[in-house]
């Protein structure tokens, strides 16, 4: 039997209307502030640190000494509740597949807890592969993949990532997974395309 991955931010809500994108500004606010940085320079050492480590956090980790569950708490430290609220139809697609599902998300466990709780689902989604289990290497490296595949004794080829990132798809695809891209109508060689996450029911895994 398949086991679905789910990624949780612009995935499972549509693209835009969440918190992800304050979380993007609080990033940037962090760096400013323990860099001592203008947004500039902010921006510069961010898109440097994504390429190098895969994310602005490694560097910070590697380059400044930074505390990784110190900046989860200060980067995630959005309204959550105020922008989502429960989405009956997600819970109902949710409720309906036969898989085992994992949440796989970039995120830290205790926002993405927030974040499926104002949807309503967290009771559905209990396993939760978040950033802290994949020892700060964010998806699309391939470690945090080969890690949940090791933790769950799956292979790729029973597992589907469903993600609204194309690298994190490209990602699971080379490795051999389904890929599932959500909001989007690309045509990619091995991947299907979907305009949302209720479209994702009509796929046959």
């Amino acid at each position: 039997m398949k086991m679905i991955l789910l990624d949780v931010d612009d995935t499972l809500y549509p693209k835009g209307a969440g918190p992800f994108n304050l979380v993007t500004g609080k990033i940037d606010e962090y760096v400013m502030s323990w860099c001592g940085i203008g947004i500039k320079e902010t921006r510069a050492l961010r898109n440097r640190y994504i390429d190098i480590y895969g994310s602005t956090l490694g560097g910070l980790m590697r380059h400044h000494g930074v505390d990784p569950d110190h900046y989860l708490d200060k980067v995630h430290d959005v309204p959550v509740e105020e922008l989502l609220c429960a989405d009956e139809r997600l819970r109902e697609i949710i409720s309906g597949f036969e898989q085992d599902m994992v949440v796989f998300s970039n995120g830290s466990t205790g926002y993405v807890r927030r974040v499926l709780g104002s949807l309503g689902v967290l009771d559905l989604l209990g396993d939760l592969f978040t950033i802290e289990f994949m020892d700060y290497v964010p998806k699309p490296r391939t470690y945090p993949y080969r890690k949940l595949l090791e933790l769950y004794g799956v292979s790729p080829r029973d597992c589907v990532l469903v993600d609204d990132r194309l690298p994190n798809i490209l990602t699971a695809r080379d490795m051999g997974m389904k890929a599932v891209l959500v909001g989007s109508e690309a045509s990619v060689p091995g991947v299907t395309a979907v305009p949302d996450i209720y479209s994702v029911a009509e796929i046959t895994f």
